[in-house]
This record gives C-alpha cells, structure tokens and sequence, in this order.
C-alpha cells in the first residue's frame, strides 16, 4: 500500500496568515508615517539648538567687548557679534534660522527645512534669552 499523503498549507491557513499580516500592516504603517515626520521635525530641532549655540557664543564675544559688563549686552550687540541680520535666514546644515531681536532681552528663532532638502516641510520655532547677571 502505498501513502499517498500530501504535505502543504490549506487555503484557510494562508488567508489566516494574510489576514494577520494586513493588520500587522494596518498598525504599523500609521507609526512609521508618524516617526518620519517626527524626526524631520527634531533635525529642525537641531538646527534651532545649533543657532542657540552661535548666539552664545556671540553674546561670549560681545561681553568680552564690553570688558565684562553684561549690562551693556542686548539682542542686537549679540546679533552684531555673531554677524547674523534681523529677518535674513542663515543656514545650519539643511535648515534655514530666521532671526527675530526686536525684543530687548530674547531673539526669536523660526527654522523650516531648505527648500529641495528632505526636511522641506519641517517647521520649529525657539526663543534665546541674554543672559543676566
């Protein structure tokens, strides 16, 4: 006698598997759609720390101009030292930094992905604040 048994998946075993793949799929892609944005939104992020980081060392700079005395520091000597201009945006990697100093004692910052880069529709907005003594 011979066994003839045939080894293989059933139809309802595939379509089982399928059908739990598709919501596997139907979970996860919403996340992964999320998580790009988000990370193009945090490189934004750092471009706005890495401008924060300029202004601080150009308020170092005009402080050391002004032998010491932070009184005489406001947002545009700061401006001044690190040769940046109200409204004129200065590029930081793939971002674009728009400097605001109307303020006495802060500078605006408004940051958006250059344009033809892969953060071209990320936005972050930040405030630095001179620092007292």
């Amino acid at each position: 006698m011979k066994n003839s048994k045939k080894s293989g998946f059933t139809m309802v075993e595939i379509i089982a598997v399928l059908v739990i793949i598709g919501i596997m799929t139907a979970v996860a892609a919403p996340k992964f759609i999320n998580m790009a944005q988000e990370a193009k939104d945090k490189a934004v992020l750092a471009g706005i720390s890495e401008a924060k980081a300029s202004l601080s060392v150009g308020y170092a700079k005009a402080y050391l101009t002004a032998d010491g005395i932070s009184s005489n520091i406001n947002a545009s000597a700061v401006m001044t030292a690190c040769t940046f201009a109200d409204a004129t945006p200065e590029e930081f990697g793939d971002v674009q930094v728009t400097f605001d100093s109307t303020a006495t004692g802060s500078i605006g910052l408004d940051a958006t992905g250059i344009a033809g880069s892969k953060l071209v529709d990320a936005t972050a907005t930040g405030t630095w604040t001179v620092p007292v003594q």
